[in-house]
């Protein structure tokens, strides 16, 4: 399956879930946070938030300063 991850393609395994972005990305997902079509998913949500082909996830990382 085929997703865009902040407008950049990803493929992923069939039945893939949001944390399998992170693992393929190669992010411990400390100091991100993703959403999914405008949809901000919480973190305790990641391991069962299935995607489907063609979701568009978009991932922010928080920086420090001001």
């Amino acid at each position: 399956m085929k997703i865009k991850v902040n407008g950049e393609e990803l493929e992923l395994q069939d039945g893939a879930v949001l944390a399998d972005v992170c693992t393929t990305l190669g992010i411990e997902g400390k100091g991100v946070a993703f959403a999914i079509d405008s949809d901000v998913i919480p973190r305790d949500e990641w391991a069962s938030t299935k995607l489907v082909d063609g979701a568009d996830v978009m991932m922010i990382r928080a920086a420090c300063g001001g």
